[in-house]
């Protein structure tokens, strides 16, 4: 029993000391970040505005919930606006 216990704070005594050296360590990749990011928004501005038309077509037909279509709008206008979201987040909590 003793032995489990041991093992307990040693891996929360390792993830504590690893969490505190994440911020640095993933500071060197903004630029890699930000072009991953740009290549996955230009390969799927064309299919997404077709995944949704598909969506709302089967939502129409009563092939899938409406929840479906409403949930493709709502994952469109997040995905394309995301820079405007954190900013408005940022605002809220004066960050």
């Amino acid at each position: 029993m003793r032995t489990n216990v041991n093992r307990t704070v040693s891996f929360t005594l390792i993830a504590v000391l690893y969490a505190m050296q994440a911020t640095p360590a993933f500071a060197q990749f903004t630029g890699a970040g930000t072009q991953a990011t740009n290549w996955v928004v230009q390969i799927l501005t064309p299919i997404i505005p077709l995944a949704v038309a598909v969506v709302g077509v089967l939502a129409w037909t009563g092939r899938v919930n409406w929840g479906w279509f409403v949930g493709a709008i709502v994952g469109t206008a997040l995905f394309f606006g995301r820079d405007q979201v954190v900013t408005m987040f940022r605002g809220w909590t004066g960050t």
